[in-house]
């Protein structure tokens, strides 16, 4: 993120909300009262209900009353749409605090009573939020851009502001473009947000005046309602013991309902999956992923076995599991292959855990030999697993550059044993999660041996999740901690 972009912000301003708290958290609190604000982009971008909701959040409880002035689109339409939206426009006319004017008109002469009546309605009706839909129809219907900017520079620019309504101009872009008229509509507002037609959808801060921001880009969805998105990865102030997720017949669960609800139900037994996490990916952020994987395995007496990412070793892992389980659980039912020193301590830290499987690696002759033994040692561990799991699934987790560091020097047997791994989940009906960053140089051999294939990537400091293999839309992740230990939701990006 940027650490500071914008003007400085003075303390004495006030905020109204944008009806999106967590876009209020963006801007320092919301809009500044009684400010101009453009807000532009292409069809289908979610103008409308981004300032819809503006609208709503000052109605609904009386607060502020909003009035929507549609060039546009018709009373019945707007409220029939809003509705979808959970947004009942319509009671909010009936109880006096929002008002919706249908200006259906397309000459200079009709436009200059316009303008008049819109004032009016703003200083008889009291309203304190104001929406205009649409600039570009209001401009055509002038007789030119210069003539759009006197409004809404000398109208809706100053007058406006001396009452203190807040006020959103809805601003057409044609697909394709990325300013509205001539670009100097910009200069006029006092801020500018600019909506991308993309996926994931991107909102740009452009400018606010008086406002500091962290940040100029956020991701959001209009799916329910106009929301910014982000990724939390607090941890809960009391941790609590994880409450599996039961399988869905004979799918095995994720740990997360989410996730489960987009693969179907659960991976299937027997299933091994990729999951490719891209450069800018940080360990703590895909592990909203693979804890709930570990954590719902084994609090259901499932065996884990684990070969670690790079730069992971097995008290990270207790460190990030331990607190949602108890020391006997995760002692009994987790293996977590870990390098040891010639003398069968781990490295530093004395005698090995037992939830360490002790592999030693030689420094010249006789290497491969050893390879051979630590495999046999997982596999002896695996079975033990196997057992105490009363010969339900396993899930082995892997992390492939740790893997390709082992078999440095002996590459034909890295495929050989990633071969034979998915070929051993499948006929055990376990599960094997492998973690890939894309620089991994056996990837696309793997990927193509295996049906199950998930991509974590992320865009402005939000995970984003995505099946590739079989293929699914695209997922915002967020951590919640309402429970006592961390659970990965997801939201569609629409």
């Amino acid at each position: 993120m940027e650490v500071d972009v914008g003007t400085a912000e003075p303390a004495s301003i006030e905020r109204v909300s944008t009806g999106s708290a967590e876009l209020d958290s963006v801007l320092s609190g919301g809009f500044p009262r009684g400010s101009l604000i453009l807000v532009s982009g292409n069809p289908g971008t979610g103008k409308t209900t981004l300032t819809a909701g503006f609208l709503y959040a000052g109605a609904k409880d009386g607060v502020e009353n909003g009035i929507y002035v549609s060039f546009c689109e018709g009373r019945k339409s707007f409220y029939e749409n809003m509705m979808t939206l959970g947004l009942d426009f319509e009671r909010l006319e009936k109880e006096g605090h929002f008002r919706f004017m249908e200006m259906f008109t397309t000459t200079r002469e009709g436009m200059g009573g316009i303008t008049g009546d819109i004032l009016n309605g703003i200083r008889k009706f009291g309203a304190k939020r104001l929406v205009i839909d649409s600039y570009s129809v209001m401009t055509q219907a002038l007789g030119g851009l210069y003539e759009g900017r006197q409004v809404l520079h000398n109208i809706l620019g100053k007058i406006v502001r001396t009452l203190g309504c807040t006020t959103l101009v809805i601003g057409e872009q044609p697909s394709g473009e990325t300013r509205i008229g001539d670009g100097a509509e910009e200069f006029v507002a006092d801020g500018v947000l600019s909506l991308k037609l993309t996926i994931p959808r991107e909102l740009e801060i452009r400018k606010m005046r008086g406002t500091m921001l962290k940040t100029r880009n956020v991701i959001y969805t209009i799916d329910h309602g106009f929301r910014v998105l982000r990724t939390d990865l607090s941890t809960p102030a009391s941790p609590r013991r994880w409450r599996p997720v039961a399988d869905s017949g004979d799918l095995v669960s994720t740990g997360s309902k989410d996730l489960d609800a987009i693969l179907g139900g659960g991976l299937p037994r027997g299933a091994y999956v990729v999951v490719e996490t891209a450069n800018d990916v940080l360990i703590r952020e895909f592990r909203l992923l693979i804890r709930s994987l570990i954590l719902n395995f084994i609090n259901q007496r499932r065996g884990v076995m684990i070969v670690p990412i790079a730069g992971v070793d097995s008290s990270d892992i207790k460190a990030y599991v331990g607190p949602y389980t108890t020391t006997r659980i995760f002692n009994s039912l987790v293996r977590i292959q870990e390098g040891i020193e010639s003398d069968g301590s781990a490295p530093g830290s004395g005698p090995c855990p037992p939830y360490v499987i002790p592999i030693r690696y030689g420094e010249d002759t006789g290497r491969e030999a050893e390879l051979e033994t630590g495999s046999g040692q997982f596999h002896t561990e695996y079975r033990k697993l196997k057992a105490r799991s009363g010969n339900g699934p396993v899930m082995r987790y892997i992390g492939y550059d740790n893997l390709e560091a082992i078999y440095a020097r002996y590459p034909e047997k890295l495929l050989n044993e990633i071969g034979s791994s998915i070929m051993n989940t499948k006929s055990a009906g376990d599960v094997t999660i492998g973690i890939a960053k894309p620089s991994f140089s056996s990837l696309g051999r793997v990927l193509s041996m295996v049906d199950w294939h998930i991509m974590l990537s992320k865009k402005d400091d939000v995970l984003l999740v995505q099946g590739v293999k079989p293929h699914t839309n695209v997922y915002a992740a967020d951590c919640d901690v309402s429970q006592g230990y961390p659970v990965m939701k997801l939201r569609l990006l629409t």
